[in-house]
C-alpha cells in the first residue's frame, strides 16, 4: 500500500471531520429547529383550542348563574304567572343589563314569545326551536348555540318554575365578530366561525378577510414541509379546526389559524447564520489546517512514544523536546505536566479509594480487606463499633454542616487512640485497636468520644452507642462482623445499653424486628384484615351512659400471632413509618365512628396521636376532610395526646393543638400524673380534657395515696375548665368514688374490655337501661 504524506493526511483528516462535523451539525440543527418549530405550533394550536373552550365555558356558566338568579326571583316568578309584562320586561331587562347580556326573552310553553330584549323574538310567531322545550322541562334548563334573527347566540334556557315550570328564560351572547376578536386578542390565533345547516353554510363570521378566510380554511390540519417554509411559501396558514357545537339542526364550527411565515421567520433566520456561520467555519479550518499540519508532524512520534510510557505507569522519564512550533513546545509541556497530574491523580485516587471523603478514616470496602489480613493471622482480636446516638436529629437541629463537623471531630479522636478506625455508614465508625483493652479504657474511650463539640455559638453534645465483638468467637468473615455489628448498635441504642457486647440471642430479636417491620408494612400496603381496631368504652358517670369510646390497634399476624401494640408502634417509630400507622388508625376509627353515628349510638371514637403526628399539619387537614367526606359533626372524633412528648417541644406542641382545638375537636392529655406536669405547663396546653394515668386508679378504694393524687387531678382539672377521665376503673367501688368526686368519664375492665365495632354496638344496645351507680 503506498503512503500517505503525513502533513496530506492531516490535512485531510483536520478539514474532513470539520465539515463533517458542520454539515451533520446544520442538518441536525435544521431539522431540530424545524419539528420544535412545528410541536410549538402544535401546542400553541392546542392551548388557543384550551383557551376558547374555557372562555365559551366560562360564558356559558356567567349565562348559567344569571338565569338561574332570574328563574328563582320571586317576584319574576309571581309576574310571569300573573302575566304582568311590565314588571317582566323590567326584571329581563335589570339581570341582562348586569351580565351584558345581547338577548334576553321569556317564551311560554306552548312556544309562544311572551317578551323579548331587544325584539329579535316575535310575540306573533312561534319560538323556532320548539324541538328542545321537551328537554328543558324535563332537565330544567339548556346550553345551545342557536341562530336568531341571522346571529348566532350563545344561550342559556331554563324553566321558571311556580312550583311547576310555567315559562321558559332565556338569556344569551353574541358570537359574532367582536366577540371572535376579543378571542384573538387573547390567543394570539385568527379565527373562523362557520355554521351549517345540512352541510350548507348559512353563517360566516372572521378576524381574516374573505380571501385569507378561504385559504386559511383550505390549510386545516396541513402540516408545513421544510421546503414550503425556506422555498416556495405556498402555505400561508396553518388552522385546526374543531366542532363547537351539533344540535338544533346546525352544526357550529370554529377554526384557528396561525401565520406560517410568522411562526418560521426566526427559523429561517437561523438557517441562514447557521450556513454563514458553517461554510467559514469550513474555510478557516482548511486554512488553519494547511498552515499548522506540516509544522505538528515531526514531533508527533516522540510525543505518542512518550503517551504509550505514561499510559503503562511509566512517569520517570522526562519529556525532553525543542521545537520552532510554540504550540508543539506548548503540547510537550502540556504532556509533562499531564505526566505528573497523572501522577498524583493515582495516588489521590488510590487514598480515596481506601478513604471516606468526610472524615479520611478508612472507607467500608479497604477496612474490610484488612479485617481479613487479620483473620489470617488466627490471633483473637477485638472490634468495636461506635454508633452516634440520635445523628440524624443532630443533623436535623444543627444543620448537615455541623452535623459532618461532629462527625469529623469524632473520627480525629477515635484516631488519637491509634488501631485501625474506618467509617462504615452516616454516624457509624468501626475501630480495631492493635491490642484488646481493658474495660475501663473503654469506658474512658466512651467519655473520651462523648465530649461536646464547640461550633462557635454553641456545644453539641454526643452520645455514642458501643458494639464490642471478639473475633473470631463472635464472627469469622468480614461480612459477619458488619451484618452482626449492625444487630449489636441497633440493639444498644434501642435498650439504651451504651456499651453492648455481642451476644448470639441479639440476632433473635432482631430478626423478630424485623420481621415485625416487614409484615407490618404489608400489612399496611395490602390491606391484609390483620390489623383490626377495638374500642372501649367510657362511661359518662353523671348521666349513666356511654358517649365515648377509646380506639386500640390490634394486630394479628399468620406468620408472628399476636404482636403487642407497644411492641411494633415502637419499631415503626423507629424504622420512620409511624405515620402510615396513623392513617390506618384514623381511616379506621372515623368509619368506625360513621357506623355508631349512623346505628344511632353516637360516640367520641378517641385516637391516640404521638407529638409527631400533632406536629404534622398535612394530617390535621386528612382528618377534617374524612370526617366531612362522612358526614358527622366534628365531636365525633377526639384525640389523645401523651403529655411527656409533648414537653420536648412545648410551644410548637400548643401552637398545633390549637389549631385541632380550632378545628373543632376535643383533646386529651393522656397518662397524666406520670411525665413533667407543672401548673405553668397544664395552663397553656389547649386541652379539654386530663386522663389519670391507671396506675393511680387500679388500687383506688383501697390505697389513701392513690385517693389524694386522683382527687387533687380532678379539682385541678377543673380549676382550669378540663373534664377529667379515669382509666383502669376495675370495680364498683372505684367508679363510685369517682362519681362522687365529680369525674366525668371512667374506663376500664369493670365497665367493659376492649372489644371489635360490630361488639361494641351489640353491647351498646344490652346496656342502654343498664344503671351503673
Amino acid at each position: 500500500m503506498a503512503r500517505k504524506s503525513l502533513n496530506k493526511s492531516i490535512f485531510r483528516l483536520v478539514v474532513g471531520l470539520i465539515v463533517f462535523t458542520s454539515i451533520t451539525l446544520f442538518l441536525n440543527v435544521w431539522l431540530a429547529t424545524i419539528e420544535q418549530t412545528q410541536k410549538r405550533l402544535d401546542t400553541g394550536l392546542e392551548i388557543g383550542q384550551n383557551v376558547l373552550e374555557r372562555v365559551l365555558k366560562s360564558r356559558e356558566d356567567l349565562l348559567f348563574t344569571s338565569a338561574h338568579v332570574l328563574a328563582a326571583d320571586f317576584g319574576f316568578k309571581q309576574a310571569v304567572a300573573s302575566k304582568d309584562k311590565g314588571t317582566i320586561d323590567s326584571a329581563l331587562k335589570n339581570h341582562g343589563s348586569r351580565i351584558n347580556a345581547d338577548v334576553m326573552a321569556l317564551i311560554a310553553l306552548d312556544g309562544k314569545t311572551i317578551t323579548s330584549a331587544p325584539e329579535i323574538l316575535n310575540p306573533a310567531k312561534d319560538f323556532p326551536y320548539k324541538s328542545v322545550f321537551n328537554d328543558i322541562v324535563k332537565g330544567g334548563g339548556a346550553s345551545v348555540l342557536m341562530m336568531l334573527d341571522q346571529q348566532l347566540y350563545q344561550v342559556i334556557m331554563l324553566t321558571v318554575d311556580a312550583p311547576r315550570p310555567i315559562a321558559i328564560a332565556l338569556i344569551g351572547f353574541k358570537l359574532d365578530i367582536a366577540t371572535l376578536r376579543e378571542l384573538t386578542a387573547i390567543t394570539k390565533l385568527n379565527t373562523s366561525l362557520q355554521v351549517f345547516n345540512d352541510n350548507q353554510e348559512t353563517y360566516q363570521i372572521s378576524t381574516l378577510s374573505a380571501p385569507q378566510m378561504e385559504q386559511a380554511l383550505s390549510q386545516v390540519e396541513t402540516r408545513p414541509s421544510w421546503l414550503s417554509i425556506t422555498v416556495s411559501n405556498d402555505i400561508p396558514y396553518i388552522s385546526r379546526q374543531f366542532i363547537l357545537a351539533d344540535e338544533l339542526g346546525h352544526k357550529t364550527v370554529l377554526t384557528l389559524s396561525e401565520e406560517v411565515q410568522k411562526l418560521f421567520s426566526d427559523f429561517k433566520d437561523l438557517q441562514l447564520r447557521l450556513f454563514i456561520t458553517g461554510t467559514l467555519a469550513i474555510l478557516l479550518a482548511s486554512l488553519l489546517g494547511a498552515l499548522f499540519s506540516n509544522r505538528m508532524a515531526k514531533p508527533l512520534s516522540l510525543l505518542a512514544t512518550k503517551a504509550k510510557e505514561i499510559s503503562v505507569g511509566n512517569y520517570s522519564n522526562p519529556i525532553d523536546m525543542h521545537c520552532s512550533t510554540e504550540e508543539v513546545n506548548q503540547l510537550s509541556e502540556a504532556f509533562t505536566s499531564m505526566q505528573g497530574n497523572i501522577q498524583l491523580r493515582e495516588e489521590k485516587i488510590t487514598f480515596q479509594a481506601r478513604h471516606d471523603n468526610l472524615t479520611s478514616l478508612y472507607n467500608r470496602q479497604f477496612v474490610e480487606t484488612l479485617i481479613e489480613e487479620k483473620f489470617k493471622t488466627g490471633s483473637s482480636f477485638l472490634v468495636i463499633g461506635i454508633n452516634i446516638f440520635g445523628f440524624r436529629g443532630i443533623n436535623d437541629i444543627f444543620g448537615y454542616h455541623n452535623g459532618d463537623k461532629c462527625l469529623t471531630e469524632l473520627a480525629l479522636r477515635l484516631s488519637s487512640f491509634g488501631g485501625i478506625s474506618a467509617r462504615l455508614t452516616g454516624g457509624e465508625l468501626l475501630w480495631l485497636p492493635d491490642e484488646i483493652p481493658t474495660d475501663a479504657f473503654i469506658a474512658a474511650m466512651k467519655s473520651e468520644l462523648e465530649t461536646a463539640v464547640n461550633i462557635g455559638e454553641f456545644n453539641i453534645d454526643l452520645k455514642v452507642a458501643l458494639g464490642l465483638m471478639t473475633c473470631p468467637k463472635d464472627a469469622k468473615t468480614p461480612e459477619e462482623i458488619f451484618k452482626s455489628m449492625n444487630i449489636v448498635l441497633d440493639e444498644a441504642q434501642i435498650t439504651r445499653q451504651f456499651v453492648l457486647p455481642f451476644n448470639p440471642s441479639l440476632e433473635a430479636r432482631y430478626s423478630r424486628r424485623l420481621a415485625i417491620i416487614t409484615e407490618l408494612k404489608n400489612a399496611l400496603k395490602n390491606e391484609t384484615q390483620e390489623l383490626t381496631l377495638n374500642y372501649q368504652p367510657k362511661l359518662n358517670t353523671k348521666t349513666g351512659r356511654v358517649t365515648h369510646v377509646e380506639a386500640l390497634i390490634r394486630w394479628t399476624n399468620k406468620h408472628l400471632g399476636f404482636v403487642s401494640p407497644e411492641d411494633f408502634i415502637a419499631i415503626a417509630e423507629q424504622a420512620g413509618f409511624i405515620q402510615h400507622v396513623t392513617q390506618w388508625v384514623i381511616k379506621q376509627a372515623i368509619n368506625d365512628a360513621a357506623k355508631f353515628y349512623h346505628a344511632g349510638f353516637p360516640q367520641s371514637v378517641a385516637i391516640n396521636l404521638s407529638a409527631k403526628d400533632i406536629m404534622n399539619s398535612a394530617l390535621l387537614t386528612q382528618i377534617v376532610e374524612l370526617i366531612d367526606a362522612r358526614g358527622l359533626p366534628r365531636t365525633s372524633v377526639s384525640f389523645e395526646l401523651t403529655e411527656g412528648d409533648l414537653v420536648k417541644d412545648h410551644a410548637k406542641a400548643i401552637a398545633h393543638m390549637q389549631a385541632y382545638r380550632d378545628a373543632g375537636f376535643e383533646l386529651a392529655i393522656d397518662d397524666f400524673g406520670t411525665g413533667y406536669s407543672s401548673m405553668a405547663y397544664l395552663q397553656n396546653l389547649p386541652a379539654t380534657t386530663l386522663k389519670v394515668d391507671k396506675s393511680f386508679v387500679l388500687n383506688l378504694h383501697e390505697q389513701e395515696g392513690d385517693k389524694k393524687i386522683v382527687q387533687t387531678v380532678i379539682n385541678l382539672a377543673h380549676s382550669f375548665d378540663m373534664n377529667v377521665v379515669a382509666e383502669g376503673v376495675e370495680n364498683l367501688e372505684s367508679l363510685q368514688l369517682l362519681a362522687q368526686w365529680g369525674c366525668e368519664l371512667a374506663q376500664g375492665y369493670y365497665i367493659c374490655r376492649p372489644i371489635k365495632a360490630d361488639d361494641l354496638l351489640i353491647w351498646l344496645n344490652e346496656i342502654k337501661d343498664k344503671k351503673w351507680l
